[in-house]
């Protein structure tokens, strides 16, 4: 039973796997354009974690999204 951690530093990584397990930490977007690029690039980043890992988003079984303001964002994040 051994982890195996992805992209780790002193104080989180940004993915770990457990036997046929893997869990991902907060992917969070670095550009401030709109949402839909931000929606575009966390997915990019989950995409890339999940492939490194052997998986992908077809075998996704929970995700929490948060959104600043649900009203004005959720139609243009879902969207991409």
């Amino acid at each position: 039973m051994t982890l195996h951690r992805i992209n780790s530093n002193e104080r989180l990584s940004a993915a770990v796997t457990f036997e046929a397990l893997v869990f991902l930490s907060g992917q969070v977007p670095t550009q401030t354009v709109d949402i839909a690029a931000q929606t575009a690039e966390v997915l990019g980043k989950i995409d890339a974690l999940l492939a490194e890992t052997g998986s992908d988003k077809d075998h996704i079984l929970n995700a929490t999204i948060y959104l600043q303001n649900i009203q004005r964002d959720f139609a243009a994040m879902n969207t991409v």
